[in-house]
């Protein structure tokens, strides 16, 4: 499968919207980044924002799953879901860390090259 940029667009839109949603006290600071690892492209989507507890770092990605109520911070708990399932879809995987008050880093990893099975003619 060939990166779909529609696709891709919309896994760093729902990053970086997370990541202004979800913010402290202070000004919102988002860091993009990307490396190569060997046959995988690592991306990082960095904040300064509220955090979150470890423990929940599973659940996150799960469709329907909040954290926070939402008179808190209105969110439908569908958009961290989408991320993983792009990610998936394209060949990687997405994580996050975090620390409660300390912002947030996701993760995620693309293949440099597609998978063998779908560069055959």
């Amino acid at each position: 499968m060939k990166s779909d940029k529609v696709y891709l667009g919309r896994l760093f839109r729902n990053l970086i919207q997370n990541a202004i949603k979800f913010r402290g006290a202070e000004t919102p600071r988002v860091h993009v980044g990307v490396a190569p690892r060997g046959s995988v492209w690592l991306f990082s989507v960095k904040d300064n924002g509220i955090g979150f507890d470890m423990k929940f770092a599973e659940r996150i990605f799960l469709i329907f799953q909040r954290l926070h109520r939402r008179d808190e911070h209105e969110r439908d708990g569908v958009g961290l879901s989408i991320c993983k399932k792009i990610v998936e879809m394209h060949g990687g995987r997405i994580w996050a860390e975090s620390k409660p008050g300390a912002g947030s880093t996701f993760f995620f990893t693309l293949p440099v090259a597609p998978p063998a099975a779908e560069t055959r003619s």
